[in-house]
């Protein structure tokens, strides 16, 4: 891997093991509710995450289309996860928005000096393509102010409703404001 493109593909790689593991949480959380017995050993059969270093899991001469396919994978894994656990009741969706509130609260650091700093941390832990595609579109990035709008298809049709969820307990814990200005542009500021 090149210099230049090396550390772009490790930060994707973090990406997809970050979705993996919240679809492992999803399906545990599931099986732990008693909605399902076996979610999470089915996810893992269904479709496996990678397990190793980026060297390790992708062909190093496709590099792009293996880590291309790690995102599908994760964003695949992440739907089957949502979409058996809320299979048997669609109000199942309000516990897993507040299951996503904690792990947004847990993935924040204790600090962060601005708002496009956390953007940053907060943009490691989801995926939107690969960067390549254009999925993440900056509007405005101030230290005090970051406006981005997203593009993209997603597997699941709830995946919007937890993204924000998880956004949300990730920026209460840091004291910023989150705010939804359309169906994929959002803004995050500082609480006044």
């Amino acid at each position: 891997m090149s210099a230049f493109l090396g550390p772009i593909h490790a930060r994707m790689y973090g990406k997809v093991q970050a979705v993996n593991a919240l679809a492992d949480t999803i399906a545990a959380f599931s099986d732990a509710q008693g909605w399902t017995s076996t979610l999470l050993t089915d996810l893992r059969a269904s479709l496996p995450a990678p397990s190793g270093t980026l060297e390790q899991v992708i062909d190093l001469s496709q590099i792009h289309a293996s880590l291309s396919g790690l995102v599908d994978q994760a964003e695949r894994r992440l739907a089957f996860a949502v979409t058996h656990a809320i299979a048997s009741d669609a109000a199942h969706i309000q516990d897993l928005c507040t299951l996503m509130e904690n792990q947004g609260a847990q993935a924040a650091p204790q600090t962060t000096e601005s708002c496009v700093a956390a953007w940053q941390t907060m943009d490691t832990y989801w995926l939107d393509g690969m960067p390549c595609d254009g999925g993440v579109q900056f509007l405005q990035t101030e230290p005090d102010e970051v406006i981005w709008s997203v593009h993209g298809q997603h597997p699941t049709p709830d995946y919007w409703t937890l993204r924000i969820h998880w956004m949300q307990g990730f920026c209460t814990k840091l004291h910023l404001r989150l705010e939804q200005l359309n169906d994929n542009t959002f803004r995050l500021t500082q609480e006044d």
